[in-house]
């Protein structure tokens, strides 16, 4: 009875079924509807890991290496003199 109500939670909220249309249904086909649904989420999930993993990947490639505080120097400006108008 549990799972009844995982499987119904599942097409309410995702598959946008109500509970009476879910019933109305023969069983086999709510059966083959969970399956296609749980193997989709399986493909999507493989693909979101893919690209993590890409975008990890590239992620690395264009990390600019750490440098220690003394490596860095501040390029030299030259701060204009600006005079203040008398009043």
């Amino acid at each position: 009875m549990e799972n009844w109500f995982k499987i119904e939670f599942i097409f309410t909220k995702n598959l946008h079924i109500t509970p009476l249309e879910l019933d109305q249904m023969e069983f086999y086909r709510v059966e083959y509807m969970v399956q296609n649904y749980e193997e989709f989420i399986e493909e999507e999930n493989k693909q979101y890991e893919k690209s993590k993993k890409e975008n990890q990947v590239s992620m690395s490639k264009t990390k600019i290496p750490n440098m220690n505080p003394g490596q860095f120097k501040p390029p030299k400006m030259n701060i204009p003199k600006i005079q203040v108008p008398k009043f």
